[in-house]
């Protein structure tokens, strides 16, 4: 099973350190035995070494099959479900760090920050029922990740989506190229999922826990100078400020909107 073989590639990277396009060529298209999709990834997936001044990462989760739904309320939201998805997301940087490694899924969605408001971006690439390749490029917010265990242990996630116009990033680009319409078949058997590096924090926000008048939108505005980038931190697991403290960007927010009363926090 994809998951399964998933599992022994993502065991394999505690010791190993790799570029992203080698990783990919050799381990996660293989998986899944996405053919060609090893050769896209590669195509300007990797920039010249010093060309940024962090190390960008690129995510991929593998999973068995999936659905893809138009939403009932709102038809330009998809749910997007993985279905034998792997309790591991990989992830690898670019040049000249060569960084690669594991985080454990659920740690992952919690930390990425996958909000409506600034939601990552990320190309699923699936095998549709007649065997062919088929590549959208997304925007994922609110999962719901499922486990059991046991004989019959089973694992699901669930991703809101929306359709991407246009990317603007680098890290997608040649999948993008890669889009023929803004569809995916309704069933797949194989998925794989690369998703783009740590969203920015760009919103100025009522810290969590502090009263407000019912009906009030917690979410204030841009953060005055923003967005500010955000960077992977692959010992912790989570996504920082590249050049700032969070407490320079709460403070930014609070002198911007003062009707906070010192009570804002930048997301």
């Amino acid at each position: 099973m994809a998951h399964r073989a998933f599992e022994a590639f993502a065991d394999s990277l505690s010791t190993r350190r790799t570029t992203r396009r080698g990783a990919l060529a050799a381990s996660v298209a293989g998986a899944l035995g996405l053919a060609g999709a090893a050769g896209a990834a590669a195509q300007d997936a990797t920039p010249e070494a010093a060309e940024a001044a962090y190390p960008m990462f690129l995510f991929v989760q593998l999973a068995e099959g999936g659905t893809w739904t138009q939403s009932a309320a709102d038809p330009e939201i998809y749910d997007l479900t993985l279905s034998g998805i792997g309790s591991q997301t990989a992830y690898f940087s670019d040049r000249p760090e060569r960084i690669v490694g594991t985080t454990d899924t659920a740690q992952f969605l919690e930390n990425l920050g996958f909000t409506p408001i600034n939601p990552p971006n990320a190309a699923a690439v699936v095998r549709t029922p007649e065997g062919e390749r088929d590549v959208l490029v997304v925007e994922l917010f609110d999962p719901v990740y499922t486990r059991t265990f046991g004989d019959d242990a089973t694992s699901s996630l669930t991703y809101r989506a929306r359709v991407l116009d246009a990317y603007h990033g680098d890290n997608l680009d040649s999948w993008y190229d890669e889009v023929d319409n803004p569809e995916l078949p309704s069933q797949f058997d194989q998925i794989t999922l690369f998703i783009d590096d740590c969203p920015g924090m760009n919103t100025c926000v009522i810290r969590p826990g502090v009263w407000v008048p019912p009906g009030t939108d917690p979410y204030l505005g841009p953060i005055p100078g923003g967005p500010y980038p955000t960077c992977y931190n692959d010992d912790l697991g989570v996504c920082y400020p590249c050049s700032h403290t969070r407490e320079e960007l709460y403070d930014f927010c609070n002198d911007g909107y003062p009707a906070c009363r010192g009570n804002c926090w930048a997301g």
